[in-house]
């Protein structure tokens, strides 16, 4: 019977080998067993009684497992970042006996819409031409992308992040300001000032509830709150984007996007000397991944492309 294939002993509580840390760390991060068992090259069988055996020892379970699909506890959750503590910091040490600096392995990147520009990706693809033993996935998504249960190395997060276990690196600011098509325009003209808002066509982001007012800067002045008319919302992003330069509407974009847009024809600033609030924005990632050569690159891509996109 192949070693694989075998179940492991059940002693004392303790850790049998790597090969059980590897795989459930493979578990999390495929999100289940015939997926793990693909990438290390044992049958689903093999990573269950692996699984299994684990669980036994530790005397907790990581895992719950139904016959669709599999969900992660919360225990399971703190184990997983440790797990890829030790084996991140095994593979730095192996690197250090073999004196190489090359970036390898694949990284894996959750971002928004709003963080993917031209720029980004000539860096991207500038970081794959020099280093070719790296792959980069990049997953885009308007919601956050929680690293662990995404599986995700790294996840960029546009504004303050919420108290967490995981590290947070920034990246720098975003700065938004106020532009609509020249259609709409023409056919309702610019308010001379934030408080004449109310009575635009303004494009709303809907969260929880309906945007009511928007909070507004004039140089390096307080932020103050105005509020704004408009009788279109959504709760995209993307949408909202198109509807700005669809001609529906005063809307909100990067600086940077809209300072291109202008020079292109298809926007006008609205309220030049007004900002809106600058968002930061952070990498989040597990404990002791920053420390990886990969994660330092793929870092400074990141906060090129912010400074970028902050015009």
């Amino acid at each position: 019977m192949n070693r694989d294939e075998s179940s492991s002993g059940t002693t004392g509580g303790r850790i049998e080998s790597l090969d059980e840390l590897r795989t459930y760390v493979q578990i999390v991060e495929t999100g289940s067993l015939a997926a793990a068992g693909r990438v290390l090259g044992i049958t689903p069988n093999a990573v269950s009684r692996r699984l299994g055996a684990l669980e036994t020892r530790l005397g907790r379970r990581l895992i719950h497992r139904t016959t669709r699909r599999l969900s992660v506890t919360d225990e399971g959750l703190r184990f997983h970042e440790r797990c890829q503590t030790v084996l991140e910091t095994l593979a730095a040490a192996e690197r250090e006996l073999e004196g190489s600096d090359d970036l390898r392995g694949t990284l894996r990147i959750g971002i928004h819409p709003d963080m993917v520009c031209p720029n980004l990706m000539a860096a991207l693809g500038e970081l794959l031409d020099n280093e070719p033993g790296l792959d980069v996935q990049l997953s885009v998504d308007s919601r956050f992308l929680e690293p662990i249960r995404a599986g995700l190395d790294l996840a960029v997060y546009i504004g303050r992040p919420p108290s967490s276990s995981l590290v947070s690196v920034p990246l720098g600011r975003l700065v938004w300001t106020l532009a609509a098509a020249p259609r709409y325009v023409e056919a309702h003209g610019r308010p001379r000032t934030p408080k004449q808002l109310a009575a635009h066509q303004c494009l709303r982001l809907r969260r929880d509830q309906s945007e009511s007012s928007w909070r507004l800067r004039r140089g390096s002045g307080p932020l103050q709150r105005f509020p704004v008319g408009g009788r279109f919302e959504t709760t995209d992003g993307r949408a909202l984007a198109q509807a700005l330069y669809a001609g529906l509407g005063i809307g909100v974009r990067l600086r940077s996007e809209i300072d291109a847009a202008v020079k292109a024809g298809t926007l006008v600033h609205v309220l030049r000397a007004w900002e809106w609030a600058s968002t930061p924005v952070f990498a989040l990632m597990p404990a002791g991944r920053s420390k990886l050569p990969r994660m330092r690159a793929v870092l400074e891509v990141l906060r090129q492309a912010t400074h970028s996109l902050s015009g």
